[in-house]
C-alpha cells in the first residue's frame, strides 16, 4: 500500500527564528526515559484530543512516534456477511493511531502518516505542552514556488474535495471550521470552495481583499493534509512580468510517495523499526534536493531547554467530566486510569 512522506522545516522556535539545529536526539532521549522510568506522556490538547509520544529512535536518525489516543467513538469489526461486532479490545486499551516524525539534516523534519494519525502541527502542540518547546514548521516546496507565489497579486483562490473527505481533522483554524461545517451538508458528490477579488469595489477595497485572501492560502499551505484535496489553484497578476499565472498548489509541496508492506505496518511488534528505515531511506534520498534548496543549518543544538519529564507531580486526571468530542473526530468515553495521566502543563515562553 502507499503512504506519503510529507516534508517540513522548523523554523522557529517557541515564536523565534531557529538557527541552529533543533534538539531533536535530547528530545528523543528524554521520551526514552520517560517511557523506561514510567514517567506519563500523556498530552490533553485545547481542543481535547489525546496524544502520547515515544521514541521509535534515537541515533543516527532521531525519530519520535506520535499517537492520537482514542477510547470511544472507535471503528466497528465485519465479518464476511456484513456483521458488525466492536473492536476486542481490552479493558483500559485504547486505540492508537500513528504519525512518525524524523529529524534530519537542516531542520528537516520528515512525516510518514496513514491519514489517520496526528497531523504534524500537532507535533508542535505536544512539545509544546509537554517540554515547553513548541516547534515552528513551514513545507518544504519545490524550487520556484515560494518566488512565483511572493510576486503573485492573487485574484482568485480555489479548492475542491471528494465529500467523503470533508473533515476539519485535515486543516487548521477557519479552514477546519469550513470543512466542518460543509461535512454536515453533503457526503456526496464533490465539494468546491472559491474565493476571488470580484470586480466591484475601490483600488483600496481590493487590495485588502487580496491580502485576506493571501493570508488565508498561507494558512491553507500549512496544513498536514493537502493530500486530501483534488484541486488546489492560486490564480493572479505577476507582479514583475504583469502575466496572469495560475500556480497548482498540489504540486507546489514536496511529498514522496513510498510503498509499504502492510502485513508489517499492521504489526506493532515491526512497524516502528520499517517506519524507521523508511525515513532513513528518505533521508538519504533527497539529502542533495535539500542541500541545494534550503539553508545550511549550523552550530550545535541548545539541549539545555529539553527539560526532562518530571513523574506525577503537576499531573491531572481525566475525569469524565473533562472529556469531549475533538475536533478530530473522536472522544474519550472513559477516563484514563492513574497510569495514564494527562500532563496539565504550559509552554515555557
Amino acid at each position: 500500500m502507499k503512504r506519503s512522506v510529507q516534508f517540513w522545516r522548523i523554523d522557529q522556535m517557541n515564536g523565534d527564528g531557529l538557527f541552529r539545529p533543533f534538539p531533536a536526539r535530547r528530545v528523543a532521549e528524554v521520551l526514552r526515559g520517560a517511557e523506561r522510568d514510567g514517567v506519563d506522556r500523556h498530552y490533553r490538547c485545547a481542543d481535547g484530543t489525546v496524544l502520547l509520544a515515544q521514541a521509535a529512535a534515537v541515533a543516527p536518525l532521531p525519530v519520535v512516534m506520535l499517537d492520537r489516543v482514542r477510547g470511544g467513538n472507535l471503528p466497528s469489526v465485519g465479518d464476511s456477511a456484513g456483521r458488525r461486532k466492536p473492536l476486542p479490545l481490552d479493558a483500559g486499551d485504547h486505540l492508537l493511531e500513528t504519525t512518525y516524525f524524523a529529524f534530519l539534516k537542516r531542520n528537516v523534519l520528515a512525516v510518514l502518516s496513514s491519514g489517520n494519525g496526528p497531523r504534524a502541527s500537532r507535533l508542535g502542540e505536544y512539545l509544546g505542552g509537554m517540554l515547553g518547546l513548541e516547534p515552528g514548521l513551514v513545507p518544504v516546496v519545490r524550487e520556484d514556488v515560494e518566488d512565483i507565489l511572493e510576486r503573485l497579486d492573487v485574484s482568485r483562490f480555489e479548492f475542491s474535495l471528494p465529500a467523503g473527505r470533508l473533515s476539519g481533522k485535515f486543516m487548521e483554524g477557519e479552514w477546519a471550521d469550513v470543512l466542518d461545517s460543509a461535512s454536515r451538508l453533503m457526503s456526496e458528490g464533490t465539494f468546491r470552495v472559491s474565493l476571488s477579488v470580484g470586480r466591484s469595489g475601490s483600488a483600496q477595497d481590493k487590495r485588502r481583499i487580496r491580502e485576506r485572501i493571501q493570508q488565508l492560502i498561507e494558512v491553507f499551505r500549512r496544513a498536514g493534509s493537502m493530500e486530501q484535496f483534488d484541486h488546489v489553484v492560486a490564480e493572479g497578476r505577476n507582479s514583475i512580468s504583469g502575466d496572469r499565472e495560475v500556480v497548482d498548489l498540489l504540486k507546489e509541496r514536496f511529498i514522496s510517495y513510498v510503498d509499504v508492506d502492510a502485513g508489517v505496518f499492521n504489526d506493532p511488534a515491526r512497524a516502528s523499526a520499517e517506519a524507521v528505515e523508511i525515513l532513513r531511506n528518505q533521508s538519504q534520498n533527497h539529502e542533495d534536493f535539500f542541500a541545494r534548496t534550503l539553508p545550511e543549518v549550523t552550530g550545535m543544538p541548545d539541549n539545555s531547554v529539553v527539560p526532562a519529564l518530571a513523574a506525577a507531580a503537576g499531573a491531572e486526571l481525566v475525569t469524565a467530566a473533562e472529556q469531549s468530542t475533538t475536533a478530530e473526530g473522536s472522544a474519550l468515553t472513559e477516563p484514563l486510569d492513574m497510569s495514564e495521566r494527562v500532563l496539565a502543563r504550559g509552554s515555557a515562553r
